[in-house]
């Protein structure tokens, strides 16, 4: 696959997944899913690989699902359109949630609704202090769709996640950091070289009982991930339905505020 929408580089055992699309401030749309859907087979399969870095390029990590995508040119939105993202993110994530090696976000600026589950769904965030982390999907009338209902509360707890997730409340990396979000944070430009001082120390490791330790851990949850990526797109098939979120779609697109009226 040409990759339009991703950069590659491997070096010192780490593969390096870097979304491309500055302009959109690395918005994903299915192209890129597909993209990193295969960068992430490829580490998983190659051997020389044994950690993982994702970061964003420009001053981006993700803003999250490109829901100009689901638009057409009157911004009339497609549920189906929503529902095709939402599958192919989950497949994505699931990858993503299981691979044997470790990985490692790189977060160097926002990172909100599906790009900042992207970052939950690694097992370290190391974030400069650029950085901004948001579950935004409350704001467009949705709830989460990307594992975020999943992932946060057990990184950062229930009761503040609730907080992030009904208030889509951008926290800065400074209160990241202190509610235990982020491994690390560190100035701009020492994100990368931090970034692959872990990754290469993890790739010297062994590699395979790294992996067990991971599964282990994904394995003891009380809840599957998949169970709970359905639970999600269930929740998501409910609020595709509701004015508000059409609505939350209308003023993203047209760049205004949101006016909900509860149905």
């Amino acid at each position: 696959m040409e990759l339009t929408r991703t950069l590659w580089d491997e070096r010192d055992g780490v593969g390096i997944i870097t979304l491309n699309r500055p302009e959109r401030l690395n918005a994903i749309d299915t192209q890129t899913i597909a993209e990193l859907d295969t960068l992430v087979e490829r580490c998983w399969n190659r051997e020389s690989v044994r950690a993982v870095i994702i970061t964003g390029s420009g001053r981006g990590f993700s803003a999250g699902a490109d829901v100009k995508e689901w638009s057409g040119p009157t911004g009339s939105e497609s549920v189906e359109d929503s529902d095709g993202w939402a599958l192919r993110m989950h497949r994505l994530m699931s990858r993503l949630y299981r691979i044997p090696k470790p990985v490692i976000a790189a977060v160097n600026g926002v990172a909100v609704g599906g790009g900042c589950d992207l970052t939950l769904v690694a097992d370290f965030r190391i974030a400069s202090t650029a950085a901004r982390f948001g579950e935004v999907y409350i704001r467009v009338g949705f709830s989460p769709d990307a594992g975020g209902t999943f992932l946060l509360p057990r990184i950062i707890g229930p009761s503040r996640a609730a907080e992030m997730i009904y208030t889509g409340r951008i926290i800065d990396a400074q209160e990241a950091e202190k509610i235990g979000l982020i491994n690390a944070l560190v100035e701009p430009d020492e994100l990368m070289p931090t970034s692959m001082e872990w990754a290469t120390r993890l790739a010297s490791g062994p590699t395979v009982a790294i992996g067990l330790a991971k599964e282990l851990i994904r394995q003891n949850a009380e809840l599957a991930f998949e169970d709970a990526l359905r639970n999600e797109r269930r929740a998501g098939q409910i609020c595709g339905d509701t004015e508000d979120h059409k609505e939350g779609l209308r003023a993203t697109v047209e760049k205004r505020q949101a006016v909900f009226k509860g149905r």
